[in-house]
Formats: structure tokens, C-alpha cells, sequence
């Protein structure tokens, strides 16, 4: 019998379009080659430069991250040079499905990635049960409380809850894909369950296997990319395509759990394709660039030896651990250092005019040392950071891959023209977007020198920016949607769909839903308040 629901919400994080689109014109994903044919579908666009870190937090609050918060698994505290790690529980905004719950209507989240757990819901929800990385490895929340021994109990615990740690054999490569495999079967299973526990105004269930797999394995099924192994790849097959064809049954048998009269969405937030270490570079182009510009300024006296005791002695001061262990350390020489959390540092960067910030592998991020803003600043607002900026641009645009010539950088992105909230100041100020090669080995100008590439992650794959999205319902014409939507958008249309006022969204509801509502019987709301519900351009 079919499950009453009114919206069945299947997200993918991060299966990417164009495998989607080859397999399925092969006829190999039967369930997205039937969505081609009946859906509305179309390309989707992430937040810009952070869309690694901030797709999935931007979908649930309709809000970008200078209004949200969150871009990175790592930030800068602002007026510090110190990082944290950030906790999926210091998300701004409201995520779309507490303000339904509060509007009356009977929702189920499920493992939603780098959201928290709403504190009550009108329904269900799970949170890190079976993700790419949970906000605490093994630990997983659920509402009501009781849902969490049920789902253990019925379900197990995520398999792998940090995929980097798998065992780079041919057995360990098999057993991951296999792990990958169940746990995308465990979620359908799970997702089953409680979907038939209806009826639900939403329901929203999120895979992540192909993005695990697809960090880990892209080598296994690119043969261009520089660790590709022939006789592996020949033995296991390719490990997206199984994983993507378990995914693509699943979504199918989840579907056919519902009526024609239900709209169902399935989203993949981002894309993946071969990591090429480029960004590994940034870092050091920085400060070659600015060790370039050095005889043009007086030598900080911070390079003294007074200073970097002083630094040392506040990095002791806010570790003390690390200088408990210092002294065990010399009680015992052969006492290992304590692994650290890369997310939490001290950046030992004061006497620089600009510095690099964790945003991932995808794209580069740059934080200019402003007086004022930063605790030791060397770089004043207005035309000075102007200079600056621009001097940046052009000197990052001149650096070129030795192998072909072609430009490393296609475009440095002012961050202000792209984001406004109040967490505006505590992004990067610039976005680097590369001119991503296959595996490039050096980079050079006349300012940096020659480089060579420094990736040594153990990724595979790394992301692209375009999702893509397929919606059936009541009025929903099929074909191809002519404009990208916006991971902003879905936020205002599950709301409008279900009749909700939300006036914070920055996003627009989706044209094809807003003309399957217009023809329908659906009641409309006040004209006042759905111009209120405008695109942030």
C-alpha cells in the first residue's frame, strides 16, 4: 500500500551529474534513465567557493554562509589567529523543517549532512546515522530519543565512519565498496520503515555513499588519473558504477513507496571527479609572493627571536597538553606526539599581508591580514587592501602549469561580491577558482618561481561545484529545466509547496513547482508575502 505523503525528498550527497547523465543514456541506471524521461530536471549551482563545506548547511537553512556561518570543517576565529573545528551545532538559521514542524506540519529528517538535531519535531528525525562524515565519529542522535536504540538495534552503526582509514588493498578496496554497497541498502530499508509510518507532509532521507566512494575510488574507475591501476580496476570493477547502480535501486524502490498523487524530488547536492592536489600548491605561492614583495617593506621586527618565544610560549599557554607532553616527552624519548586536530591551530602568520584558510581541496581561500580586524594586521582597509587585493588577482592570474602553459587560476573571487550577512567578516576575503589539470606536476611565474605539486592526501577524487535535480508531482511537466536552481531554492519551495510562510529564505521556489501550484487548488498565500521570497543574486 502506498505511503500517504504528500513530498518524498531523496537527497545524494555528492553523486555527480554527469555519470549520472552517461549511465543512465546507457540504460545502466534504470531509475534516473525512467526521471530523465517523466521528471522536471535540471542542473543545479552550490554556494559559490564553498561548496564543499556549506551545500548541504546553505539546503537546509536557505541561507548562505554569511548568514548561517558555515564554510568549512575549519574556520578562523575571527580577531585570532586561531582555528576550531566547526560543530555542525553552531549552525545559524532555521533549517526548513523546523519552521514546517512549527507550522503544523508532520515532517522526517533523515541524516541530513552538517545539520544538528532539532531539539523537538512535529514527526521524526535521525542525524549521522550512516554519513560521510558524522560531527562525531559514532555518534548519532535521534528524535524522539527511543528512535536511537531502535535504529541501532534494527540497523547496526555506520560501517565506516570515516572513510580515509580504509585499508588501500585489493581486500580492503572490496570491502569498502561492500560496506558502501550495505549501507546503501541499510538506508533504504531504514527510509522504508519509517516512511510507511506515515502520513508525512515531508519526508527527506539523504545518501552519502557515492560521496565516500567516490573520494576513495575515483582511480579505480578513471583510467587517466595518475594512480589508476589497470589490474586492480580489472579485479573489482568499477567501484561508482556498483555503487551508483545500488543507489539507483534503492531510489526506485523508495519511490514506488508512494502514490502518483505525491511530489517526490531527488537531489544530488554536488558533483566529483579526480582530485588533482592543485590547491596544495596555495600556500606556498602565498608566501613566495609575499617574500617577493619583502625588500620593498622594513623587516618586521616580529621575525625576532623575542617574538617566536613569545608565540611559542601562547601556544603553550592555550595547549597545555602539548607542553604536559613536551615534558613526558623528555622523561621518555620514545613517547609518541599525540595526534592532533588539524581543524584547531595556531597560524603563525602575523607578520604577513595575506594567508591561506582551509576550504577544502575544491577551491582556495585567502584571508587578508587587516589592521583593525586581525589581532597584529599589516594591511589597511580601504585603498591599501584595495591594492592589495588587485595585486593578488594579478600576480595569482600570471602563474602558469609548466607541462602546458595554460593558467592555474581561472578566477579570484572578491567574497563580498558574492555573500552579505553578518558573518560576512568572518569568511575568507578571496576565493581562488583553479583552472583544475589531470594530475599537474609543476606551476611557475617570474614572482613564485617553479613549484611542484605537494598533494599528499590519500583522495582520489575531489569535488565539482553542479549538482543536478529531478521532480515528479501533480502539474510538474517533464523536460529539461532551462535555469540552474540554487541549493537556496529547495528551502522556500518544500514551503511554499506546503503552504508555508517563510520570509527568511534568500532563495526562490522552484519555477516548475510554482507553476504546478499556480494550476492547482492549492491555496495561495498572500501576495505580499510570496514577493517577500526573492533570489539572492
Amino acid at each position: 500500500m502506498a505511503s500517504p505523503t504528500r513530498i518524498l525528498f531523496i537527497g545524494i550527497d555528492s553523486a555527480d551529474k554527469d555519470l549520472i547523465l552517461q549511465w543512465s543514456s546507457m540504460g545502466l541506471l534504470p531509475t534516473f534513465s525512467h526521471l530523465l524521461e517523466q521528471s522536471a530536471w535540471g542542473v543545479t549551482t552550490t554556494p559559490v567557493g564553498f561548496y564543499v563545506g556549506a551545500v548541504w548547511p546553505s539546503f537546509a537553512t536557505g541561507v548562505s554562509a554569511a548568514r548561517h556561518g558555515r564554510y568549512n570543517f575549519s574556520q578562523l576565529r575571527t580577531g585570532t589567529y586561531e582555528t576550531y573545528r566547526h560543530n555542525s551545532f553552531d549552525l545559524e538559521g532555521e533549517r526548513f523543517w523546523d519552521v514546517l514542524s512549527s507550522a503544523g506540519k508532520r515532517v522526517a529528517i533523515i541524516d541530513v549532512p552538517l545539520t544538528p538535531p532539532s531539539e523537538r519535531l512535529n514527526g521524526m528525525q535521525i542525524t549521522d546515522w550512516g554519513v560521510h562524515k558524522a560531527n562525531k565519529q559514532d555518534v548519532f542522535h535521534a528524535y524522539p530519543v527511543r528512535l536511537a536504540s531502535e535504529v541501532e538495534a534494527e540497523f547496526g552503526k555506520n560501517p565506516i565512519p570515516r572513510c580515509n582509514d580504509i585499508e588501500r588493498t585489493p581486500e580492503g578496496f572490496q570491502q569498502f565498496v561492500e560496506a558502501m554497497i550495505a549501507r546503501t541498502n541499510s538506508k533504504e530499508k531504514l527510509s522504508t520503515k519509517y516512511l510507511r509510518q506515515g502520513p508525512w507532509d515531508l519526508f527527506l532521507t539523504v545518501f552519502t555513499e557515492p560521496h565516500c566512494v567516490g573520494h576513495q575510488c575515483w582511480h579505480l574507475h578513471d583510467s587517466r588519473h595518475a594512480d589508476h591501476d589497470p589490474l586492480l580496476a580489472a579485479s573489482l570493477g568499477d567501484p561508482l558504477l556498483a555503487g551508483y547502480r545500488a543507489l539507483d535501486a534503492s531510489i526506485g524502490r523508495l519511490i514506488s513507496e508512494v502514490d502518483k498523487d505525491s511530489y517526490v524530488f531527488v537531489y544530488s547536492s554536488h558533483g566529483m571527479g579526480p582530485q588533482d592536489g592543485v590547491n596544495s600548491f596555495l600556500e606556498r605561492i602565498l608566501l613566495r609572493l609575499d617574500h617577493h614583495d619583502a625588500a620593498k617593506r622594513p623587516t618586521p621586527a616580529s621575525s625576532s627571536l623575542a617574538d617566536r618565544l613569545a608565540r611559542k610560549l601562547r601556544t603553550y599557554a592555550r595547549s597545555p597538553e602539548l607542553l604536559w607532553w613536551r615534558f613526558r616527552k623528555f622523561l621518555d624519548p620514545g613517547l609518541e606526539f599525540p595526534v592532533p586536530d588539524f581543524a584547531a591551530v595556531t597560524l603563525h602568520v602575523e607578520d604577513r599581508r595575506y594567508f591561506m584558510l582551509s576550504n577544502n581541496d575544491a577551491c582556495g581561500a585567502i584571508r587578508i591580514n587587516v589592521v583593525g580586524r586581525e589581532p597584529r594586521g599589516k594591511v589597511s582597509m580601504g585603498e591599501q587592501y584595495e591594492q592589495v587585493c588587485q595585486q593578488l588577482v594579478q600576480d595569482l592570474k600570471a602563474i602558469v602549469y609548466v607541462e602546458t602553459g595554460e593558467p592555474v587560476v581561472k578566477e579570484v573571487l572578491r567574497t563580498s561580491h558574492h555573500y552579505q550577512g553578518h558573518h560576512l567578516a568572518d569568511l575568507p576575503d578571496l576565493i581562488v577558482e583553479w583552472n583544475r589539470k589531470e594530475s599537474p606536476r609543476s606551476i611557475e611565474s617570474a614572482k613564485i618561481g617553479r613549484l611542484h605539486n605537494a598533494y599528499s592526501g590519500v583522495r582520489t577524487g575531489d569535488h565539482k561545484p553542479e549538482g543536478i535535480v529531478f521532480v515528479t508531482g501533480p502539474g510538474v511537466s517533464s523536460g529539461a529545466i532551462s535555469q540552474p536552481i540554487s541549493a537556496l531554492d529547495f528551502a522556500p519551495t518544500l514551503a511554499r509547496l506546503l503552504n508555508v510562510h517563510w520570509p527568511g529564505a534568500e532563495g526562490a521556489c522552484m519555477p516548475c513547482i510554482q507553476k504546478a501550484i499556480t494550476a492547482s487548488a492549492l491555496e495561495p498565500l498572500d501576495s505580499r508575502q510570496e514577493g517577500q521570497q526573492t533570489r539572492n543574486t
